[in-house]
């Protein structure tokens, strides 16, 4: 959907205004869990007893990498695993959860990245509903936790939580999605297109430093196309908030996205002018992606995202 500039800025303040209430994350008592972390091994259980540890870093794919995020009331996973698929890469998801007790967690999966993006896609269409609930039984010990996918498995994914790089920003941190794409042709934006959720489900969250991104085209794609795995990311970044620049530095992909670096790197990184129209609604610009706007002669990308709330 092409728009003016007036009636853009227009529909941008009528989003800001529509939002759902605040999700109380703050209120559950697993509300310390907020933050990133990083999946550190697997633990075994027999009968219901764990009984051995086995570490990521002792095992025989030690470049493996497993991220999840939660931040108020949003959830987004990626590991690096390659695949045999038309898209290569690993697997992700998004996803609002519920904290149930102490020790549940359910995450609403609405989307996904690489095999999840199948898996989640098929699951919703075949009965009709918004969302695939993955139910976790938890055991929270502050900077570990483990978690159990139902109560009869032999075995509990262990995580550890990730350190802080950077003390929470309210002006970019939190979870986002995004709403219009805008084409650039030498600084100057020429032409806008809406984002339906129905279409691409494009989510970003960032935290303390770091982010982690998912992008959801099975509504968009074939089955056996690249396209259909989506993409997602993880890195960290840093703000500089006195002249709005955000850098991003990625770490390693999923779906179709094969990065791949080593986590301290800091020569790989894109660059992005951001706008604040309110605390809600950013405009990010990167003068080095095209995107996905179909615009002849574009040398220029914008996004707009929306705070989810």
């Amino acid at each position: 959907m092409k728009l003016s500039s007036y009636l853009f800025l227009f529909l941008m303040f009528l989003a800001s205004c529509v939002d759902k209430p605040k999700n109380e994350v703050k209120e559950n008592p697993l509300s310390d869990m907020q933050g990133f972390w990083n999946r550190i091994g697997t633990i075994q259980v027999v009968n219901g007893i764990p009984v051995d540890t086995l570490l990521i870093k002792d095992s025989d794919r030690t470049d493996y990498r497993q991220i999840k995020v939660y931040k108020d009331g949003n959830m987004v996973w990626l590991d690096n695993q390659k695949s045999d698929t038309p898209w290569g890469g690993g697997a992700g998801g998004y996803g609002k959860f519920t904290v149930n007790s102490k020790k549940a967690i359910t995450e609403h999966m609405s989307a996904g990245t690489g095999f999840m993006a199948y898996w989640v896609n098929n699951y919703k269409d075949s009965l009709n509903v918004p969302a695939m609930d993955v139910n976790l039984s938890v055991n929270y010990n502050g900077n570990t936790y483990s978690q159990m996918n139902g109560p009869n498995r032999n075995f509990m994914e262990y995580w550890e939580r990730m350190p802080v790089l950077s003390k929470e920003n309210p002006k970019i941190d939190g979870a986002w999605k995004r709403v219009y794409e805008i084409a650039y042709i030498n600084g100057v934006p020429v032409d806008t297109t809406a984002v339906s959720s129905d279409v691409i489900l494009d989510i970003k969250i960032l935290a303390n430093g770091r982010f982690a991104y998912q992008v959801d085209e099975t509504n968009n794609s074939e089955v056996d196309t690249k396209n259909y795995g989506g993409f997602g990311g993880y890195g960290y970044y840093e703000f500089d908030e006195e002249n709005n620049v955000l850098r991003e530095y990625p770490i390693f992909g999923s779906g179709y996205n094969l990065t791949n670096n080593e986590p301290t790197q800091n020569t790989n990184f894109q660059t992005h002018q951001i706008t604040f129209y309110n605390d809600d609604l950013f405009l990010q610009v990167d003068n080095e992606n095209k995107g996905f706007v179909n615009t002849k002669g574009a040398t220029g990308r914008g996004v707009v995202y929306r705070r989810i709330k």
